[in-house]
């Protein structure tokens, strides 16, 4: 197996409440690899930690370790030597409501890569048409790049987003349920783009859709109560009865 990320022993807690507590999970390259589990349990933070954002949150303690495999190399996420913004370029995250910028939608691919890569306006017009055409918007937007990008519909802003995150050229994609705020025909359009993604980057998605989850899912993982994780086998993900049982045998 390809593995691209190993957490080990993670405890996560916010001004001394336990969210995450001694947590092993090893996901494979590609993917997807899906993680489901009952709401409040810790999927969102599990996948903050990887790329730690969970410090930008008042209060909070990690311990344990995460190791990424990133340009071919094994990454401590917690290392010393590790400098967070670069972490956070290599490892992109997507949130549930689309988060855009309050400006253009060339603007916002454009500023983020100029304020933290200082590239050139003209890497920066080949980034951001390259990263539009993967998240399938370029024909879409191509001629309203200077549009305010709060005039996209709901998964338009969604998939800007995901440009904005794959114009860093990451190696891994974290997805916080990347469709909850989306209608059921964009919802889909996201679905059949991370398959489609599956192919070039590792991508970890959190889903509250036991049948999303089955749509995307190569690998799966359900978080329990106890904090830990249990995987998915096969048979099980092709079977919805199957696993249906087996989620409620682990609740």
């Amino acid at each position: 197996m390809n593995s691209a990320i190993l957490v080990e022993d993670l405890s996560v807690s916010f001004a001394g409440q336990e969210v995450l507590r001694g947590l092993n999970l090893e996901i494979q390259a590609g993917g997807p690899t899906v993680l489901v589990g009952r709401s409040g349990l810790g999927k969102t933070t599990l996948l903050r930690a990887v790329n730690r954002l969970n410090e930008c949150l008042p209060d909070c303690v990690t311990t344990g370790r995460v190791r990424l495999r990133l340009g071919g190399e094994w990454v401590e996420a917690y290392g010393p030597a590790t400098v967070v913004e670069d972490l956070r370029k290599r490892v992109g995250m997507v949130f549930q409501t689309p988060n855009v910028l309050p400006v253009s939608v060339e603007r916002n691919i454009a500023l983020p890569l100029r304020l933290a890569l200082g590239l050139s306006a003209a890497e920066i017009e080949a980034r951001q048409e390259q990263a539009l055409r993967e998240a399938r918007l370029w024909d879409e937007v191509k001629d309203r790049l200077a549009a305010p990008a709060q005039t996209l519909s709901g998964g338009q802003q969604q998939r800007l987003c995901l440009a904005r995150a794959l114009a860093f050229a990451p190696d891994i994609l974290l997805l916080d349920e990347p469709t909850s705020s989306l209608d059921y025909k964009a919802a889909r359009g996201i679905e059949d783009l991370l398959l489609e993604l599956a192919s070039r980057y590792t991508l970890l998605v959190v889903s509250h859709s036991l049948n999303q989850a089955r749509r995307l899912a190569r690998f799966m993982f359900v978080l329990r109560e106890d904090g830990q994780v249990e995987a998915v086998d096969k048979e099980a993900l092709g079977d919805k009865e199957r696993l249906l049982t087996l989620m409620d045998e682990l609740f």
